[in-house]
């Protein structure tokens, strides 16, 4: 999944069914998410590499969502394809993963 439309529709899903109770993100999802978003918090640009170096030092990405999982790493390779991540539907796709990363980054634990 690198194509920025399929991106930009998972992560819109991710953020509905998160907002709507459907999907409570566990552990392992969220300490990624606040890992990236203190990328974010730099205001420079996502990386494919700061997802990848993520999803590599934090706990083993298998306890992560799969479809969490599988949108990052679709991410990743769309930010390291520049001329189509700077396109407008790249951009849309990227601000749908921020804006996602966000709502994980300072949701509280399901357990609370």
């Amino acid at each position: 999944m690198h194509v920025p439309e399929e991106i930009r529709a998972e992560a819109a899903a991710l953020i509905d069914h998160h907002a709507l109770g459907l999907w409570k993100p566990n552990d392992a999802d969220r300490r990624a998410a606040v890992a990236l978003f203190r990328f974010l918090e730099t205001g420079l640009p996502l990386t494919g590499e700061q997802i990848r170096s993520v999803l590599a030092h934090t706990e083993p990405a298998a306890a992560m969502t799969e479809r969490l999982l599988n949108l990052l790493r679709g991410t990743a390779g769309l930010l390291d394809d520049a001329p189509v991540a700077e396109g407008p539907a790249g951009r849309d796709a990227v601000d749908h993963v921020c804006l996602l990363l966000d709502a994980l980054a300072l949701s509280r634990r399901s357990d609370r």
